[in-house]
């Protein structure tokens, strides 16, 4: 009659829980099949553990939103497996008498609670899903933007090379540059000038001023000379050098073969005179024509080629003497 009715019922229940146990421990297989996939996938990432990968892809209170989860559910897992526990050890210790006086509304309860927490499972199992399926697609952007930041480096590292070079908002910084170049070669053209006029004498940039020379004086161990400090024979070869070199920088290859020097050598005394007429008498060596425009008459045992030029009466007029006159 109604016991009969009782333990078919219960019969039926006892075959659901077990059904739910069953798909409890099927899907606590399944979520540790994906934590293990999910843990070898990380161990192969350039993530250190699972809180530096949350960390990087997600914000931090979303972090802590899932953390919260993860401890209900784990904890929630725990009650039914305790749940499940408890009521395996009723089932082997209920006999017929035990199962007649069991109440329809227990076991009812039981049943709700198992469902419900399957329910949980199955959701705890589509979240971590989801995670990784977003974790896939992440990386997959991740490393299409690492391929385009690579990519955009090189360009930007030339930028910030040139910026470092020749970068300024007024464009100072640009023209030093461009001016210290000119210089370097215009030095260069000049040393070589020199090693001509005067193996004594080569020019550097001085240290810490961009576009102002020294002197070396081979003579002294490669010592440096602030230009300043030469003498009137010294500056004279200096100068000299300067012109010829900057000749050959403006003259675009073309040989300049002529030079003429007005004045500059009444202020010199007999030895630096000496100096730099013996430099101009190098060039001269070298097939180059040299005219002097003088007053000093030292030159004129120097210079076997002369035209003498008189003043005459009246502010700036002047004439051939007559011993050059036709």
């Amino acid at each position: 009659g109604a016991v009969d009715k009782t333990i078919t019922k219960i019969q039926q229940l006892h075959g659901k829980i077990t059904e739910n146990k069953q798909a409890i421990k099927d899907q606590i297989e399944i979520t540790r099949q994906i934590e293990q996939k999910w843990c070898g996938a990380l161990s192969q990432s350039i993530f250190v553990d699972e809180k530096n990968f949350f960390q990087a892809l997600i914000p931090e209170s979303d972090f802590k939103e899932l953390q919260q989860l993860k401890i209900r559910l784990d904890k929630d897992l725990i009650q039914a497996q305790t749940l499940s526990s408890q009521a395996e050890q009723q089932l082997h210790s209920f006999d017929v008498q035990a199962i007649k006086e069991l109440k329809l509304e227990v076991l009812q309860s039981h049943l709700h609670k198992l469902r419900k927490l399957t329910a949980e499972l199955n959701t705890r199992q589509g979240q971590i899903q989801q995670q990784l399926d977003n974790d896939k697609k992440h990386r997959e952007k991740q490393q299409k933007l690492l391929k385009s930041i690579k990519k955009q480096q090189k360009t930007y590292d030339i930028w910030i090379h040139l910026n470092s070079l020749i970068g300024s908002a007024d464009g100072n910084k640009f023209r030093a540059y461009a001016q210290g170049l000119t210089l370097d070669y215009l030095i260069h053209l000049a040393n070589l000038q020199l090693s001509q006029l005067h193996k004594r004498y080569q020019l550097q940039r001085k240290q810490g001023q961009a576009l102002e020379l020294q002197v070396i004086d081979t003579w002294q161990a490669d010592s440096t000379r602030d230009t300043k400090t030469l003498s009137g024979g010294e500056s004279f070869l200096v100068s000299l050098a300067l012109a010829l070199a900057l000749s050959d920088l403006v003259s675009h290859k073309t040989s300049i073969d002529s030079l003429f020097l007005d004045e500059g050598f009444g202020t010199l005394d007999a030895q630096t005179l000496d100096i730099a007429l013996d430099a101009l008498d190098n060039l001269n060596a070298k097939g180059k024509m040299i005219g002097i425009i003088s007053h000093v008459e030292a030159l004129k045992e120097r210079i076997p080629v002369q035209i003498h030029i008189k003043k005459q009466s009246g502010l700036g007029v002047s004439c051939l003497h007559d011993d050059y006159k036709l």
